[in-house]
């Protein structure tokens, strides 16, 4: 089938009277307008779909419009508070975190996420304020825990609150010890999580290690979270083979994670006396593109020049140090370690 051409089209309106000219406009408008809704608006699904192929910017842009269209959908408001949570602005996290409590109040999921968001926002408050911006994050937890006693991840995070919050905020151990036991009843992986978290707050170590040790045999996920935290333990508290062994086990099962040849490049750094080592590992990490979550190839320069800096030498250690700032011009610490260096030479 052929279409006539725009000039064609353009030729046959210039003779028409205004009266017929205003009658086709109406015509064709009746017929596009409603197309170009349908066409135009994007649903809810297509901000979810993006989310799950982790593109969050796109998922923002979708999702906005949905609520623009949509004020009382409540998940695409509670989805846009998660995006905002991610981008670091709590402040509309809050915002639809708190839009969707509001619409949808029985959801135990959106008072844990509300909660969450006031908590972040509280870390980042002033000493005067984060006290009663805390508040209202325990309320939350303690309302989805009320909605659903099922919700692990609810119960998790009023443990860390109680954990981890000051007397004034509302925080209490005794109740952080109770809930860890009530998580590992309910959980055996985050309640060895929850215990290991707890014990290293006592500073009782052998214990934290034990706990640590149960999360990693029981964690099966791709991420290899709970054993990256045995990993960084053994770091923290300068026992440095383990911490190797324990990135080496995730290597053997994923030779492709690279966030795990990144800690053993590290820990050879920190060791001090495993420069050469950590030299050559660090020359290996930037042989590849990092795969996602695993640290940049700035900070793969910057670790590899403060290892040149400590073997002497500072001409090598001077280039790597000023490719990291290259790559990631607004970063502070890379910065500050190229100045340091600097004033060495």
């Amino acid at each position: 089938m052929s279409y006539p051409s725009f000039d064609i089209i353009r030729k046959k309106f210039c003779l028409l009277s205004k009266r017929q000219f205003l009658l086709v406009f109406l015509l064709l408008s009746c017929i596009f307008y409603p197309l170009m809704g349908v066409i135009a608006t994007p649903t809810l699904e297509e901000g979810k779909k993006l989310l799950q192929e982790e593109k969050p910017k796109e998922a923002k842009v979708v999702l906005e419009q949905v609520v623009k269209a949509e004020p009382k959908n409540h998940e695409a408001n509670y989805l846009l508070g998660f995006i905002y949570a991610l981008e670091g602005d709590y402040d509309k996290c809050i915002k639809y975190a708190k839009k969707a409590v509001e619409l949808e109040g029985s959801n135990s999921e959106y008072h844990l996420w509300l909660g969450r968001c006031y908590s972040v926002k509280a870390m980042n408050s002033s000493k005067i304020k984060a006290p009663f911006t805390a508040k209202k994050g325990k309320s939350e937890f303690e309302k989805a825990v009320e909605l659903d006693s099922a919700n692990l991840e609810a119960r998790f995070a009023l443990f860390q609150y109680h954990l981890w919050a000051s007397g004034i905020a509302g925080g209490d151990k005794k109740k952080a010890k109770e809930l860890a036991g009530i998580i590992y009843k309910m959980d055996r992986f985050r309640g060895a999580q929850a215990w290991a978290a707890f014990w290293e707050d006592e500073r009782e170590l052998d214990k934290t290690e034990t706990y640590l040790r149960e999360a990693a045999e029981l964690d099966t996920s791709s991420t290899f979270r709970a054993r990256y935290s045995l990993g960084y333990f053994f770091q923290n508290n300068k026992k440095y083979d383990e911490a190797v062994v324990v990135y080496e086990e995730i290597l053997k099962k994923n030779p492709k994670e690279m966030g795990a040849l990144y800690q053993i490049c590290k820990t050879y750094f920190l060791a001090k006396d495993s420069l050469e080592k950590a030299e050559a590992c660090f020359k290996r990490y930037l042989e590849e593109e990092p795969t996602k979550n695993s640290p940049s190839w700035a900070a793969a320069h910057w670790r590899l020049g403060m290892v040149y800096d400590l073997q002497g030498k500072k001409d090598l250690a001077l280039i790597e140090l000023k490719k990291a700032v290259e790559l990631e011009p607004d970063n502070k610490e890379f910065k500050k370690t190229l100045q340091e260096v600097q004033k060495k030479k």
